[in-house]
């Protein structure tokens, strides 16, 4: 009798915490590391990118650094309730494994220090073949453009970012490819110190002091207290005019976006290198990375004021 009673528990038990264990796979999590993205997200985890933004309840592809998205939630419709167990041996039998297809919207954009190998490595893709499904007769890339990385990808209109910008006349705008002298480069750095020192100022549209900053009042009070003496202006308006656009950033220079609130040029902020920059954002001063989804569709060019020699 206490032996029946014992194996009845461990039974019990065993039932128990295989329950549990299905339980905690629907409800599991999976944080947003820097560099992901829906697709690569999906890919890891065998499911589709459509399955990740029906359970996140997401409508666009946007996703940021320390999100917490759902990923199992499928086990909720394949829970199974644990049956009586019994002495009989049943074999199982051999599961069905299916491998997701390649989602069709993969796409990559270029970023700076990409080549059409690097990235035909980086999607276990062959170079024939990226040129091919891009049209490409030679090697020649440029930051911003859009890129299949699958025959069936398909690049939605208006994703490719323009980084040879053109002014409203039509010609091209000035280029340089030179970095800035001893003075602009000092002038850098007290710079990007001040705009450190703001992060987590809070956004307030108009707003020019450490009171509260929009992104064109951020980069009016940093390079003010910077050394460089310039006027407030909108960020259209300091990209149309009293600049020049880069082909080589380096820290402290401006980096421009389009199409973010508004259509056109609506938001910049100062370059830090390795992909970052910082700028006023919705949520006040902070860090982003120009290689994000969101700010990689809207990247427009690299710019400095012209004053900074």
């Amino acid at each position: 009798m206490l032996k029946s009673q014992k194996w009845r528990i461990l039974a019990l038990s065993t039932i128990a915490t295989s329950f549990f264990a299905i339980q905690t796979a629907e409800a599991a999590t999976y944080t947003v590391q820097k560099g992901d993205t829906l697709s690569k997200i999906a890919q890891t985890h065998q499911v589709t990118i459509q399955d990740i933004k029906k359970w996140n309840n997401l409508s666009k592809d946007t996703i940021y650094v320390a999100q917490k998205l759902e990923i199992t939630k499928q086990a909720a419709t394949e829970t199974v309730k644990p049956s009586k167990p019994t002495t009989d041996t049943v074999k199982p039998s051999n599961p069905t494994t299916t491998t997701p297809s390649k989602p069709s919207t993969d796409v990559h954009t270029v970023i700076k220090g990409d080549t059409l190998s690097k990235i035909a490595k980086q999607y276990n893709v062959t170079l024939k073949e990226l040129k091919d499904w891009n049209g490409i007769e030679n090697d020649t890339i440029y930051i911003g453009q859009v890129l299949k990385i699958s025959p069936v990808a398909v690049i939605p209109e208006g994703d490719t970012i323009h980084n040879n910008v053109t002014s409203d006349t039509g010609t091209p705008s000035k280029v340089t490819n030179q970095d800035p002298t001893a003075n602009g480069q000092a002038i850098y750095k007290k710079t990007v110190e001040m705009a450190n020192k703001l992060i987590g100022t809070p956004y307030l549209y108009g707003g020019n002091t450490p009171e509260g900053l929009d992104c064109s009042g951020f980069i009016f009070y940093a390079f003010n207290q910077g050394g460089l003496k310039i006027g407030r202006d909108s960020s259209e308006g300091y990209f149309s005019s009293s600049t020049t656009q880069v082909k080589n950033p380096v820290p402290g220079d401006l980096v421009f976006f389009e199409n973010t609130y508004k259509e056109g040029i609506s938001h910049m902020g100062i370059y830090l290198g390795n992909n970052k920059f910082i700028h006023a954002g919705t949520d006040g001063v902070e860090l982003s990375d120009v290689t994000y989804s969101y700010w990689s569709t809207r990247l427009v060019a690299y710019k400095r004021f012209d004053s900074v020699k």
